[in-house]
């Protein structure tokens, strides 16, 4: 083609894109970005439809519930603010500003809203449970049943509440109440994951392990990738000695909330008992990243350098210890069992007399406070603890303590 032909070519006009004009157009953008997961893009039409109308109540709606989604609450809060003063009757605004209050766990505040909206609507049973919800964060136990009640009292077989009133009879020690609510529960429905684990931790509490194992075990068929069921599950497997399951369990829970310490605490126990002293030690310095002043990870860093027979480590972490939780009868048990290892009887003593003083009834603080004193050469005051030892521990035989130390000092030798 020639240069000429190019000059005289024809010139085809071009349409531009008809970007969304009206408050209509920017809603539905915002909508339809939102069902596409284009959160930000949502954000941004329905900002310009909230902007085009400023008395429109459900776009503000939207958009303060998908800010309150992206997490941020405090422009949230103020849009559902604004529902209410452009519709004082809206119990969708009242709902989602106390829920916006509860996550940002002022509790107080939601409280306020949701007492206030049940007034608006009476019957709203979903708006009632939220506010037993925060009613039990408050630890307001009382208000949180009677609002349960009301629930229950217009639908019995209403799961949550059944569930959550269960709880709240657990944390007041009223196991049998919990037990009946939560076996209700799992018979109305035995897919509903949340009553086997709070059943479980019924039976935990019972002393029923075995019953509390099962239920943990249907939990997690029901809900693999929960935590806490893991975690429970874990715990109760320890109990009952299943330590390799445990560990398993321990770790599932830890690959889905890494920040769970009661469970990177329980898994670092169970690992000094299996001898994974490595993975232990991994742990508890774990926790440490997590909280510098962790008297019981210090401690058990100090129990791990203690089994690997370094007692000069393992005295700098059970110093650190003592230091937060001077009063922990445990740690001072470890410490007096550290010192005499390292021959520093004395000192061990003392470690062992506060033992003693703070755990009155173990017998293995008197057993060992005994043995310090034999070491020491006082023989009478040895005796009358290796006394106290047996009083509290009748299988103990006054002659074998006394053979158990000379066979111990020869080893020693």
């Amino acid at each position: 083609m020639s240069s000429t032909t190019i000059n005289q070519g024809k010139v085809i006009a071009l349409h531009p894109f008809r970007r969304a004009q009206t408050f209509d157009q920017h809603y539905e953008l915002g909508r339809m970005f939102r069902e596409q997961g284009r959160l930000d893009d949502a954000t941004r039409e329905l900002q310009r439809a909230a902007a085009l109308d400023r008395t429109h109540v459900d776009v503000r709606l939207d958009l303060g519930v998908l800010l309150a989604e992206k997490g941020q609450l405090h422009q949230a809060i103020a849009l559902f603010k604004q529902v209410i003063e452009l519709d004082s009757g809206n119990t969708e605004g009242h709902f989602y500003l106390g829920l916006a209050y509860f996550q940002k766990e002022e509790m107080k505040k939601a409280v306020k809203v949701w007492r206030h909206a049940t007034k608006l609507d009476p019957e709203d049973w979903e708006l009632r449970l939220s506010l037993a919800e925060a009613y039990t964060e408050l630890v307001e136990k009382k208000n949180a049943i009677r609002q349960l009640n009301k629930i229950l009292k217009v639908n019995p077989s209403h799961l949550d509440a059944l569930n959550l009133r269960g709880v709240l009879y657990l944390h007041n020690g009223d196991l049998d109440k919990a037990r009946q609510e939560l076996q209700l529960c799992v018979q109305l429905d035995p897919n509903f994951p949340r009553s086997h684990m709070n059943l479980g931790v019924v039976y935990m509490h019972q002393g029923f392990l075995d019953m509390a194992i099962l239920e943990f075990r249907r939990a997690a068929r029901l809900s693999p990738t929960n935590p806490d069921i893991l975690y429970n599950l874990g715990h109760s497997l320890a109990h009952r000695g299943q330590l390799e399951e445990a560990r398993k369990a321990l770790e599932s829970a830890l690959k889905l909330e890494p920040g769970m310490l009661e469970a990177l605490v329980l898994l670092g126990g169970l690992e000094v008992k299996l001898g994974f002293l490595d993975e232990a030690e991994e742990r508890f310095s774990m926790l440490l990243e997590w909280d510098h002043e962790d008297a019981e990870a210090f401690a058990s860093l100090g129990h791990i350098w203690y089994l690997r027979e370094d007692y000069k480590q393992a005295q700098l972490f059970l110093r650190k210890a003592l230091e937060l939780q001077p009063n922990q009868g445990g740690f001072q048990y470890l410490m007096a069992q550290t010192l005499a290892k390292d021959k520093k009887i004395s000192r061990a003593v003392v470690h062992a007399r506060k033992a003693t003083r703070f755990m009155p009834d173990a017998a293995e603080c008197h057993l060992l406070l005994g043995d310090l004193l034999f070491q020491r050469g006082m023989k009478a005051a040895a005796q009358e603890a290796w006394k106290q030892a047996q009083v509290l521990n009748p299988d103990l035989e006054e002659e074998s303590l006394e053979e158990a130390v000379a066979v111990r000092q020869r080893q020693a030798e």
